[in-house]
């Protein structure tokens, strides 16, 4: 088990409820929906888990207090950036609940500050001057498009009826999330640091995401389904793929 694993959690989950945002925000469902409340409320849930995962990292109530008191600390820019996001989940989550219906401009703010928290996270990395594989160029795409990767796949399974866009795109960014995996774990290789393989097979599990959303934009499976399927393997791609890079710690 690595030593980073909540910090896996919590840059996986936070960056999956971010990614959904920008899909909820670019390929919006139309008319009402009297279950638009339940997206905010999952996305609500991962940053959540995600949160606390990262207190846990810490192992002391003293260190956390710590972390607080030091406003330009890494994990205090992703502890403040996430919590907005938050915020933002909970106000969705009120309006939709209250109208029945998604709030655009709310869901756009949620994209917004979803990027901007994806770019805080990963800066915490490329910054790590203490672990040359962390700080390789490949970090940024790795961790920005492998969240945009998830996120819409998720965005898939919420928005329900098939669009051919959001398909489309899906399947773009995580052919995009494949490449740019095989590029780390070249770079991870070439470095002689752990975690190689496991990026490797997150690589092939996101071109097999790509190839599923290929199918559900053709309409060769049931558009349910096909979401379904797309999240889940996109999820484990990026999964995999963030353990191998977490394998490179020098902790």
């Amino acid at each position: 088990m690595i030593t980073e694993f909540p910090l896996l959690v919590f840059t996986v989950l936070t960056g999956i409820a971010a990614g959904a945002y920008v899909g909820a925000a670019l390929f919006p469902k139309k008319g009402e929906d009297a279950r638009a409340w339940v997206f905010p409320l999952v996305a609500l849930i991962l940053v959540a888990v995600g949160g606390l995962s990262a207190m846990a990292h810490l192992g002391r109530p003293a260190l956390v207090m710590n972390v607080l008191n030091n406003p330009a600390a890494s994990l205090t820019m992703e502890g403040l950036s996430s919590g907005v996001l938050a915020v933002v989940a909970v106000i969705d989550l009120v309006l939709a609940k209250r109208t029945g219906s998604a709030n655009r401009a709310v869901r756009i703010v949620g994209a917004i500050v979803g990027i901007v928290c994806m770019c805080i996270v990963t800066s915490a990395y490329v910054t790590s001057y203490g672990n040359v594989a962390w700080i390789a160029t490949p970090t940024w795409p790795l961790f920005i498009v492998g969240d945009l990767a998830a996120g819409l796949a998720l965005w898939m399974v919420f928005r329900g009826e098939s669009d051919k866009g959001l398909a489309t795109v899906t399947a773009v960014v995580n052919i995009l999330f494949a490449l740019v995996l095989a590029w780390q774990a070249a770079t991870f290789s070439g470095l002689g640091a752990a975690g190689v393989a496991c990026i490797g097979a997150g690589a092939v599990i996101a071109a097999v995401a790509a190839i599923v959303a290929f199918m559900a934009r053709s309409g060769k499976m049931a558009p349910s389904t096909a979401a379904l399927l797309v999240a889940i393997i996109a999820v484990v791609a990026l999964v995999v793929s963030r353990y191998g890079f977490y394998m490179a710690s020098i902790i």
